[in-house]
């Protein structure tokens, strides 16, 4: 064969062997575009469904926030202002409370209601004063103990909003993102379930400049990062949802708990009105009176001494169960 016969075979085939290599570049680069856009669609739908959630969550701590918040300015300030009035007061501690350990009303719970008031009363912290920086989510997600502990002072009061902003999981949940740095549901994950998503996908969208085999190895890198995001975003939804659970439960139980502290109380303003001051000379049915208001006075202290979340931001398992306890004994 002539040489120069030879040289034109391995040319064409050159060319050939070049033109499949350029349709396997142009097939590679749409299959990556492709498994982008699927990575991508994948990530914003995990980030969609842990906003929503996150915002639905935080509205059941700040809404049980707010009602502890009202029960203080209110009824439980209506309480311990006609309850005060009374001398000679012989409470005997029923078996229903004695097996919640809530204690000897007039020497635990009492000081500590009447402390935890004075000092919201110190700080000028109320619904009225209006509740900026967390303080409402705070004083949903944490108890009374945690956050009144400075009583007369003030402090720990001033501190209230700063609870939310430096504790991670109440400063994701006010805001979507942590002060350090941002980063959205990535750090969202970290915070609630250990994990962290990393630097989403960071190479979407710069699969032009590459060759197309090596885009699509990157693109199905980014489809496994977006699958990881997927099943950590899943995990942050279900931890937000059992905190929600739990919060909606204890806000509607403290609901039963000061509506029924509100009708007693009521009935010991009027029974002081009728008889005085000294519990000594009261009828039984009077008598009977100041013990269903102290009774509820002190499953509302137990319920503000009953936090959802620690000092880390992670959900205590046994608060259900002491809500339960304490529902019980509502209409006991």
């Amino acid at each position: 064969m002539p040489v120069p016969i030879i040289f034109g075979v391995i040319a064409g085939g050159a060319a050939i062997y070049g033109a499949i290599k350029g349709v396997s570049g142009a097939i590679d680069h749409s299959n990556a575009k492709n498994i982008n856009t699927e990575a991508q669609s994948t990530v914003d739908e995990a980030n969609h469904k842990v906003e929503e959630q996150r915002k639905t969550t935080f509205n059941a701590l700040e809404k049980y926030g707010k009602r502890k918040l009202s029960a203080f300015e209110s009824v439980i300030a209506d309480f311990l202002k006609s309850y005060k009035k009374l001398n000679n007061v012989e409470i005997n501690q029923t078996h229903e409370l004695d097996k919640l350990g809530i204690g000897d009303f007039s020497s635990q719970s009492l000081t500590g209601l009447s402390n935890d008031y004075q000092a919201l009363q110190d700080a000028g912290l109320g619904l009225g004063a209006g509740l900026g920086g967390g303080a409402a989510l705070a004083f949903g997600a944490y108890n009374g103990t945690m956050l009144l502990a400075t009583a007369g002072t003030g402090t720990a009061i001033s501190s209230l909003s700063g609870v939310a902003a430096t504790n991670a999981t109440l400063a994701w949940l006010g805001g979507g993102t942590l002060a350090a740095g941002g980063g959205g549901m990535a750090l969202g994950t970290m915070v609630l379930g250990g994990i962290v998503a990393g630097p989403a996908l960071a190479i979407f969208g710069h699969i032009l400049g590459n060759k197309g085999e090596e885009a699509l190895n990157n693109a199905r890198s980014n489809m496994e990062q977006a699958l990881s995001i997927r099943a950590a975003a899943t995990l942050t939804v279900s931890k937000l949802q059992a905190i929600e659970k739990i919060t909606s439960l204890a806000s509607q139980t403290f609901q039963q708990i000061t509506i029924q502290l509100r009708h007693s109380t009521d009935a010991l303003t009027e029974v002081i009105e009728t008889y005085g001051n000294d519990y000594r000379t009261f009828n039984q049915a009077s008598q009977e009176t100041v013990h269903r208001a102290v009774k509820f006075a002190q499953l509302a202290k137990a319920m503000i001494d009953t936090p959802i979340l620690d000092k880390n931001g992670n959900m205590i398992l046994a608060t259900q169960k002491r809500i339960e306890e304490l529902q019980a004994v509502i209409t006991a």
